[in-house]
């Protein structure tokens, strides 16, 4: 066969580059589609965590952690509602990615380290620039690559994935690593496969809105030729006051967050690997955050909260002045009294006056004697005016659905048999989340982990395809 590179890989995100980088340190010629004008992807946009496990990173502070105790958490978080093959090989492999970011100059500092979901182990590893280490690496190793190319259509011949075409040309290979990322900038595929974020209409937008293509390219391709395609109505919904389209993954401590019952339900501090999913459990699946005159003026001007992985990227969203402004252009309800305010929000007044009640004097004893939040330092909802702004879980922090994939990286059609030459990576996969996502960087993981098994997988075929 003809071939114009060993291997072609649509998409220059995370995932995509990290197979790229293997591939070419394995001696073979690698081309990288990437429909933006720019490569990085979701990864370059994201918070730079990576969840792993059994790495130098925490031995350096003095914590034991093995592959064995990662999987345990994940399923047990999951409900054994997952792929446990394509979590074992996260967690072997996590400690083992992470520590060849660092050999390409990704610095992951010790003293960052943390719990990014609700597991006791400290796994989330906060970066500094992971994207950009993987571009230079590429370029070092020379990879090639075309931006501003998006591939529409998979070459199949006797059977097998020989290239690509985009923009009227085909470009031939002996594999093909689809790494195109999620589909969080598609309303039409939302509404197909997301149908949990789909419900919540005009609030509903992506964290990674400034990545134009990431539009579910990769579930396109593989099902025009019979791919698996799993995981619908799975990933991660991140909470929103809907103030402003901004990441927002971290609701403020201070809040009293109650359902449209007017009760309390869950931790207001908890992490986001679990707080969406709770929001989404309640009727009609929102809420509202209910604070006090005190509250606000003292509490909204601290944000250390919001940007826990020190990242840089917090947003004002629940700053004080937003929230000023916010309260006086009617975004924010305020009333004199709970009774008036729960008319206002379309609650049960008795319900929530009981609600609060108990909450003060859950203040007052300093424990939270429902849900066990830290009450230092204690924000009771006692002296007015009042105020409430609706809440809800539908920014898209990551999809679930997408192409099925077994411990090689090779895509799975319909029947659960393998499609030569063809493997994904990275958020375009199905079987990456499960019905719970586990923790903070769990998308860099993926990437990382499924990527540099992609790019080994594929010279392998590139290799035997030779040798034929």
């Amino acid at each position: 066969m003809n071939q114009d590179f060993d291997i072609i890989i649509v998409g220059g995100g995370g995932a995509g580059l990290a197979a790229g980088i293997m591939a070419r340190e394995a001696g073979v010629s690698v081309m990288v589609l990437e429909a933006d004008m720019k490569l990085g992807g979701a990864t370059a946009l994201s918070a730079a965590v990576m969840y792993a496990c059994n790495t130098s990173v925490q031995r350096a502070r003095g914590i034991h952690d093995t592959p064995e105790a990662m999987f345990n958490y994940m399923m047990t978080l999951a409900a054994w509602d997952t792929y446990p093959n394509i979590m074992r090989v996260l967690c072997e492999q996590s400690g083992p990615a992470l520590e060849w970011l660092i050999s390409l100059g990704v610095q992951f500092p010790a003293e960052y380290l943390l719990c990014s979901g609700v597991d006791e182990v400290p796994r989330g590893h906060p970066s500094l620039g992971v994207a950009d280490a993987l571009i230079n690496a590429a370029g070092a190793a020379g990879v090639e690559y075309a931006l501003d190319t998006r591939v529409d259509k998979l070459i199949i011949e006797n059977g097998r994935v020989v290239g690509v075409s985009a923009d009227g040309y085909e470009l031939r290979a002996a594999a093909v690593i689809v790494t195109t990322g999620g589909f969080g900038n598609s309303p039409e595929m939302i509404k197909e496969f997301y149908p949990t974020a789909a419900f919540h209409g005009d609030w509903t937008y992506a964290v990674h809105m400034a990545a134009p293509y990431i539009v579910g390219d990769g579930i396109k391709l593989g099902r025009a030729i019979g791919a698996d395609i799993v995981g619908k109505d799975t990933g991660l919904l991140l909470p929103t006051s809907g103030l402003g389209k901004w990441i927002e993954a971290f609701m403020p401590p201070w809040i009293t967050l109650v359902n449209t019952l007017g009760q309390r339900f869950m931790d207001e501090s908890a992490p986001y690997a679990v707080s969406g999913y709770l929001m989404n459990a309640q009727p009609e699946k929102r809420a509202f955050a209910i604070f006090d005159e005190p509250t606000l003026e003292v509490a909204s001007q601290d944000m250390r909260f919001a940007d826990p992985y020190h990242s840089g990227t917090a947003m004002p969203t629940w700053e004080y002045h937003l929230l000023r402004q916010s309260i006086a252009n009617g975004k924010i309800f305020k009333a004199d009294s709970i009774a008036e305010l729960a008319k206002l929000i379309g609650v049960d007044a008795e319900t929530l006056q009981t609600t609060i009640n108990r909450y003060n004097a859950d203040c007052d004893q300093g424990c939270d004697s429902a849900f066990f939040k830290d009450m230092e330092p204690r924000f009771p909802v006692r002296t007015g005016p009042f105020y409430a702004r609706e809440v809800r879980a539908c920014v898209i922090g990551q999809t679930g659905a997408g192409l099925n994939i077994n411990t090689q990286a090779q895509v799975l059609d319909q029947h659960g048999a393998v499609i030569p030459g063809l493997y994904a990576a990275g958020e375009v996969l199905g079987c990456g989340v499960g019905k719970r996502y586990f923790g903070g960087g769990m998308g860099i993981c993926n990437a990382m982990v499924l990527g540099r098994i992609a790019g080994v997988s594929a010279v392998k075929e590139a290799h035997a395809n030779t040798d034929a």
